[in-house]
């Protein structure tokens, strides 16, 4: 497209260099306007070229990939619309004047929720299932777990501090937020834990496991957490009347802790979870 319109350009022989300057600029700038449109529009249509890949570095087994590739383009996909809608309200909500990290991250947490919801719906029919007993612990890490812990007493605290007084009461309502978000998550993680199983191969099982661990983690735990982190920062800067600085130092922290936890999940926090191996996880 570039090149094209410089070759024009040139056989008009009618512009200055300066022209020619002003001319390449705007057509670089149409272009990657017009790859950022596309490429919106394709990840809201719900194609995912990338999860083939993916599932091909998580699993050896064409099943397991195929299993995984469907639950990769589901997950990515709900959570893709999940955050931009959650940035659109805060661009034409707030007229960018709000908090980002709290409308996306809301966003992403609600789109994963969806994305692990699809399964309520029973199927008809006779149907055959694993009868084992699983819960939260058997996939969720020890790392996310203390985190999750760690945000809600943080919040706890917030809340307790900002009841002390009617200038700071918002800051409880605030806390309650993040502690009800993270208690909505633990109840989307178990319902992911304790889903119903078809009676499948062993290998499908490894699979389905493999996908329960990154959906309770990654999916779900994860964007609870710096959502989480989001309220109680501004549980913090509203207990400032009562604190003082104190409240707003422990908010700036509380938000960026947040805004680094979203960056390492990004993309499901695949890139971390793979890195380092030669091989798939499941092989």
């Amino acid at each position: 497209m570039v090149v094209a319109l410089l070759v024009m350009v040139a056989r008009s022989g009618d512009n200055s260099p300066s022209d020619l300057t002003r001319i390449a600029i705007l057509a670089v700038v149409g272009a990657l306007v017009l790859f950022v449109l596309v490429s919106f529009g394709l990840q809201l249509a719900g194609v995912d070229d990338e999860a083939p890949e993916i599932a091909e570095r998580l699993a050896s087994d064409p099943e397991q990939q195929r299993l995984l590739t469907r639950w990769l383009g589901r997950a990515r996909w709900a959570r893709f619309v999940g955050g931009f809608s959650g940035v659109l309200v805060w661009f034409l909500g707030t007229n960018a004047r709000g908090d980002v990290l709290l409308l996306g991250a809301g966003g992403i947490g609600a789109g994963a929720a969806v994305a692990e919801m699809h399964h309520i719906r029973r199927a008809r029919g006779p149907r055959t299932a694993r009868l084992e007993a699983r819960r939260v612990t058997d996939y969720l890490s020890t790392k996310d777990a203390r985190r999750m812990l760690a945000v809600a007493i943080a919040a706890a605290v917030a809340a307790a501090v900002g009841a002390w007084s009617t200038d700071t009461r918002a800051a409880t309502w605030w806390g309650l937020g993040a502690i009800a978000a993270l208690c909505i998550a633990r109840l989307a993680q178990q319902r992911v834990a304790t889903r119903a199983r078809p009676a499948v191969s062993d290998t499908l099982t490894r699979a389905d496991d493999l996908a329960r661990e990154l959906a309770i983690g990654a999916g779900l735990g994860r964007p609870a957490t710096y959502f989480a982190l989001a309220i109680v920062a501004r549980a913090f800067f509203a207990v400032e009347p009562a604190i003082g600085g104190l409240g707003r130092a422990l908010g700036a922290a509380a938000w960026l802790a947040g805004l680094v936890l979203w960056w390492r999940n990004r993309r499901l926090g695949l890139d971390g979870f793979v890195a380092g191996r030669d091989d798939p996880v499941l092989t």
